[in-house]
């Protein structure tokens, strides 16, 4: 049985759409007759990582938190080849199709943001505004290696990501630990610790402990030195980029180099917030976010 939090109605209902060969469950809310606003989570996470901006902004858009490609309750397709960029990229691009007639407002934090940057500058006809939450375009951070051992020293993890089998089992060792570790940790986790209470600890391990849950996060890792070679475009679009000042995983000197790859970018820093902007300081995130989506940018 999910935890409660998970079926809680007032963050929207749960409703499942099939795109790109994929049957994807997602979280909705607000009118389906205004402009939608969807959002993409990252690792290690899945819609309930939106929670306090589906509240937000349901009574404004036709908010859609959905799961990823293997996260959560959608598909998992097999194989390490099934989470190649550019698949991941088109299951976006479908999903805007199948549930809006025009342009959505595209908001992305992690995996959930490089996605969404491919999908800005390769579709800009599919999206209004794009918000990006603690994710360096590829370029960037491509950039931030090659420059020094910064960087590098913070994404160690990811290269051991790549390793078959192995993150799968040290990730569900003691009870899914790794859940505590990534939110709760001392010098790490969110900022805000009292905002990941016992009963979302419960939901994120439920969510993670279920039958083939482990190993399609970790196959986008897998595919990450493709990513790297992805072709690159100035985005045009009307950005905005919210980053958590106090992320573990990225260097913060990336995030000025953004104005080289948008024409049109607003930045906003959040001091004493982790990575997990969205969730650890839900305030001004949603400030922000307010902000920027009624401005004339």
């Amino acid at each position: 049985i999910p935890p409660a939090c998970l079926i809680d109605p007032s963050l929207g209902a749960h409703e499942y759409v099939t795109a790109n060969g994929i049957k994807f469950h997602y979280v909705t809310a607000g009118d389906k007759t205004k402009p939608l606003m969807l959002f993409l989570h990252g690792f290690p996470e899945f819609w309930f990582s939106w929670r306090y901006q589906l509240k937000e902004f349901c009574d404004d858009y036709h908010v859609v938190a959905v799961d990823l490609r293997g996260y959560g309750d959608s598909d998992k397709p097999d194989g390490v080849g099934e989470y190649k960029l550019d698949i991941l990229k088109e299951d976006i691009v479908q999903l805007i199709k199948v549930l809006c007639s025009s342009k959505c407002i595209l908001v992305a934090h992690d995996w959930g943001g490089v996605i969404a940057w491919c999908v800005a500058q390769d579709h800009p006809e599919l999206v209004d505004k794009l918000i990006m939450m603690n994710c360096p375009h590829f370029k960037v951070f491509a950039d931030g290696l090659r420059k020094g051992w910064t960087q590098f020293l913070k994404t160690w993890y990811m290269f051991v990501f790549l390793t078959p089998w192995l993150p799968e089992f040290a990730f569900s060792l003691r009870d899914y630990r790794f859940i505590n570790d990534v939110f709760m940790r001392k010098g790490g986790g969110l900022c805000n610790k009292d905002r990941f209470t016992d009963d979302i600890v419960e939901a994120y391990k439920y969510t993670f402990s279920q039958k083939g849950a482990m190993t399609p996060p970790f196959n986008y890792y897998r595919n990450m030195l493709e990513v790297s070679q992805t072709p690159f475009k100035k985005i045009d679009l009307p950005t905005l980029l919210i980053w958590g000042e106090d992320d573990v995983a990225f260097d913060a000197s990336v995030i000025d180099s953004h104005n080289e790859i948008c024409t049109n970018i607003l930045i906003h820093r959040i001091p004493q917030c982790s990575h997990f902007v969205q969730h650890d300081c839900p305030e001004p995130t949603n400030k922000y976010m307010r902000e920027f989506l009624e401005s004339q940018q």
